[in-house]
């Protein structure tokens, strides 16, 4: 599988990787649902604005302290070299936690948005964490005194429309998608896989530890590892 995925990415034009939560769970990053101490309830925008006081310092200790001390893994580092050698073009991610960057991959697609930002909620307007005061909690919008939420996809949300539309843009040009640590239950992100399919006739390299929604339904080729491990090896063999 590994081989055969390399002779697909050898012979591609243009190749877009696609990634989530499978991947940064390797930087010690766990799902949400596997994370005793996360209140998923934060990440509704309605509970959120009706309990900003008690939401906010458990934003800031998840998203802004804890986020802040992962690292990149090995499958980060193999993207950044993939990108560098011109055998992946862009990365298009739900992630939200810029490991990405950190590792040092140009062309980035956060589709989910990055908390590095805050958006007020009353005026609008959007702001680096750095220019927040952190000693005051819940943070006030400095511009207007509004509610500021951390720029990521909440539930309740619309979805990003630019971040959305690059991020399909990407996918109509890719000739092959390399599917990773994605299991295709986030909606509607999780569709592009199955409009690159449809669309494009794109064909699919899937690296999972599990068979996922894409798997029977678009993947070509499925080399069912964990995600720094899979990519690791088809690294190997692209350089080979």
């Amino acid at each position: 599988m590994i081989e055969q995925a390399a002779q697909m990415i050898r012979s591609a034009k243009y190749v877009v990787a696609f990634t989530g939560a499978g991947l940064s769970r390797e930087s010690g990053l766990p799902l949400f649902s596997e994370w005793p101490e996360f209140d998923i309830r934060v990440l509704d925008l309605n509970f959120f604005k009706n309990n900003y006081a008690w939401a906010w310092p458990r934003l800031k200790e998840w998203f802004y302290d804890f986020y802040s001390q992962a690292k990149p893994n090995a499958g980060h580092l193999a993207l950044k070299q993939m990108e560098d050698q011109r055998l992946v073009r862009s990365v298009v991610t739900l992630n939200i936690d810029g490991l990405h960057q950190k590792a040092g991959s140009v062309h980035t697609f956060e589709i989910c948005g990055n908390p590095k930002k805050l958006v007020c909620l009353n005026c609008h307007e959007k702001f680096e964490a750095e220019q927040i005061d952190w000693n005051q909690m819940p943070p006030k919008c400095p511009a207007c005194g509004g509610m500021l939420k951390p720029n990521i996809l909440f539930y309740g949300d619309d979805v990003p429309e630019e971040e959305y539309k690059l991020g399909l843009k990407e996918a109509n040009r890719a000739k092959v998608m390399l599917v990773v640590g994605v299991s295709g239950e986030m909606m509607p992100a999780g569709v592009i896989p199955m409009f690159a399919k449809k669309r494009r006739q794109t064909k699919i390299i899937e690296i999972n530890i599990q068979p996922t929604h894409y798997t029977a339904a678009v993947t070509d080729v499925f080399i069912q590892k964990p995600a720094g491990e899979g990519l690791s090896e088809l690294l190997e063999a692209l350089q080979k």
